[in-house]
């Protein structure tokens, strides 16, 4: 059953979606439904897809449906996590190629997704350079 909670202060809705059997779906949307109410026009959201292995149509429209419906409440941005237990680096691939009317941003993990709807611009770290051939095979393992 998806997570939906909301903090008042932050002006900010959080959900972490997690596998949904159809019959939870009334009480899933009900409990997004009460949140957004809560908060003012113009909240932020943090979605957290924690899913192992390939995301399936399902969930893509479970995300996609989400996102439209705290749209229509008021949702200014979003920030979006897909959480694994596999490399991270994989986390910031988007499966999803959709079109919604509240802005989405991908995020690798939690504390990024919250500095975006923070307003904060997230590090960039330069690209690591190697000084020799070892480092370089070091690296590659080749």
């Amino acid at each position: 059953m998806p997570n939906v909670r909301f903090n008042a202060i932050k002006n900010r809705l959080y959900i972490t979606l997690q596998d949904l059997d159809q019959a939870d779906m009334f009480a899933y949307v009900q409990k997004i439904e009460s949140a957004c109410k809560a908060l003012a026009s113009g909240f932020t959201c943090l979605i957290v897809l924690q899913k192992k292995g390939l995301i399936s149509q399902k969930d893509k429209d479970l995300l996609f449906s989400t996102m439209d419906f705290i749209s229509a409440y008021g949702a200014s941005k979003v920030a979006y996590v897909r959480k694994t237990n596999d490399d991270s680096s994989m986390s910031r691939l988007s499966p999803f190629n959709f079109q919604t009317f509240t802005p989405v941003e991908h995020a690798l993990n939690i504390k990024e997704a919250e500095d975006i709807l923070n307003g904060k611009t997230p590090e960039i770290k330069p690209l690591k350079t190697f000084q020799s051939k070892e480092a370089w095979t070091n690296f590659w393992g080749n």
